[in-house]
């Protein structure tokens, strides 16, 4: 069962991490010029509320998850193999941006 807070204090979680991927969670914070922890916290938020999406986009694809049968890791994957398949079938890394430079 969720417990949700009366006030805006925050649990504290410890997790063991391998040094790499500490060092690339580091890397992506601060080039965003945010905390680790900020950043560790904006993707398990981002993950959980689809990314802050609109409400009708965020419905949509957590219909579209539990209709593949999917938890959000995996549909998360799905998302970038497809994607992937966009890239290749489209014209290559960028060819939105290369769309509109033309016009």
């Amino acid at each position: 069962m969720s417990r949700e807070p009366l006030t805006d204090e925050k649990g504290i979680v410890s997790f063991r991490l391998s040094f790499r991927l500490t060092d690339w969670v580091k890397q992506a914070a601060s080039a965003r010029g945010w905390s680790m922890n900020e950043y560790v916290a904006r993707v398990f938020e981002g993950l959980r509320d689809w990314w802050f999406l609109p409400r009708m986009m965020a419905e949509e694809l957590e219909a579209d998850r539990k209709a593949m049968g999917m938890d959000h890791y995996d549909y998360i994957g799905h998302l970038l193999a497809t994607r992937y398949n966009e890239i290749r079938d489209k014209g290559g890394p960028g060819f939105e941006k290369k769309k509109s430079r033309k016009t």
